[in-house]
């Protein structure tokens, strides 16, 4: 281990005189127990050898993936390495192990494909795999080194996969049953999803020998409280966007309803249509009176993605005129899957286009609460 230190503090290696110029990445030689092996009582420490002297770099053992989940001592010998789990191996249950890409020799000549093996300490070795995806909820964006935990009633024993910078993620070797799993962000690297911090999404899977299920985890911050709306406003004359404190599920799993009113004298404007988005990139369908505002057709059709948005795009069947309105929402959905809306109000300006109002002579084109018009 001394000789090992002294090499990997010199700035530049070189072979030997004499020696030929090394470029081949070192190379594992050997695994014990075997894989794909049944021991059962293996009470040891699982080995890795490699061809070659190697370099492990202090804190490897947080690079180790290993399943189940856990804390594994890993010691590490000239050319070899020795793991093993902090509280011991359990009976009967099938260990997989991960040795990341990346390992150099001592001439920084490094491993191009991570290592992995399995072996069971008990019981047969299925041949099950299930993979997926994590990505944020919010952005769609992929979550490098995110958790995945796999956990069966009564068996508690948490087993696991990291995923790559694509977000993607394989584990094999499950012991066949239906799981509780969960895709989470392991902010404080416990092995365990905390429900109240940490971003997380859950899923029910069956892991059989003859399917190969891939999920899908949408992962969203903890939250206990239901959407609300919290500003609105009318950028054209047809228009009315609300803005609410958490991102909406796009499309809603429900029907929301959305109701615009004259703060003055209480009548209702008729709605033609409610959807998820900012008005810039929500397209409705034809309406009447299009040619009265701004053409649904003229605006961007909406990106790929149902990503959520916190926005929320309110079509109206007549113009808005100038004046000051109340809106209620209700029946909105965030990413929790908790319900709420709330009410606010907003002034219709002159200078964004908006007609003034009618003189009031009782045959204003509106409509009260009952749906009467007058």
């Amino acid at each position: 281990m001394a000789a090992m230190t002294a090499l990997a503090g010199c700035a530049n290696e070189q072979p030997p005189p004499g020696a030929l110029p090394d470029h081949d990445p070192p190379r594992v030689e050997l695994i014990e127990p075997a894989p794909d092996s049944v021991v059962p009582g293996f009470h040891g420490r699982v080995r890795v050898r490699f061809d070659e002297p190697v370099r492990i770099q202090q804190g490897f053992a947080t690079q180790l993936i290993a399943s189940p989940l856990g804390i594994y001592d890993v010691e590490t010998g000239f050319s070899d390495l020795r793991i093993r789990p902090r509280d011991g191996w359990r009976d009967s249950v099938v260990y997989c192990l991960e040795i990341p890409e990346g390992i150099p020799d001592l001439l920084n000549n490094r491993t191009q494909t991570a290592t992995d093996f399995c072996f069971s300490t008990g019981v047969a070795i299925s041949d099950t795999r299930v993979t997926g995806t994590v990505v944020d909820a919010v952005t769609g964006q992929a979550q490098n080194e995110a958790r995945v935990v796999f956990i069966a009633e009564p068996d508690s024993t948490p087993y696991g996969a990291l995923t790559d910078q694509d977000g993607r993620f394989s584990i094999r070797a499950l012991p066949p049953g239906s799981y509780e799993a969960f895709g989470f962000l392991d902010q404080n690297r416990n092995f365990r999803v905390d429900r109240k911090i940490e971003p997380y999404d859950s899923a029910t899977v069956r892991a059989v020998e003859d399917a190969r299920p891939d999920l899908l985890f949408h992962i969203v911050d903890p939250d206990s409280t239901p959407p609300r709306l919290v500003r609105a406003e009318a950028p054209d004359s047809v228009t009315v966007q609300l803005e609410f404190d958490d991102p909406l599920l796009r499309p809603q799993p429900g029907r929301p309803s959305v109701t615009v009113a004259d703060s003055a004298t209480g009548a209702t404007l008729d709605v033609f249509g409610v959807l998820v988005g900012e008005a810039a990139s929500v397209r409705f369908p034809s309406a009447p009176g299009d040619s009265a505002g701004v053409t649904p057709d003229s605006r961007p059709a909406p990106a790929a993605e149902d990503l959520p948005s916190r926005f929320v795009t309110v079509r109206m069947s007549e113009a808005i005129y100038a004046g000051a309105f109340r809106v209620h929402a209700e029946g909105f959905v965030n990413l929790r899957r908790l319900i709420g809306g709330g009410d606010t109000t907003f002034v219709a300006d002159v200078a964004r286009g908006a007609p003034t109002p009618p003189p009031d002579t009782g045959t204003v084109r509106r409509s009260d609460r009952d749906g009467t018009r007058r």
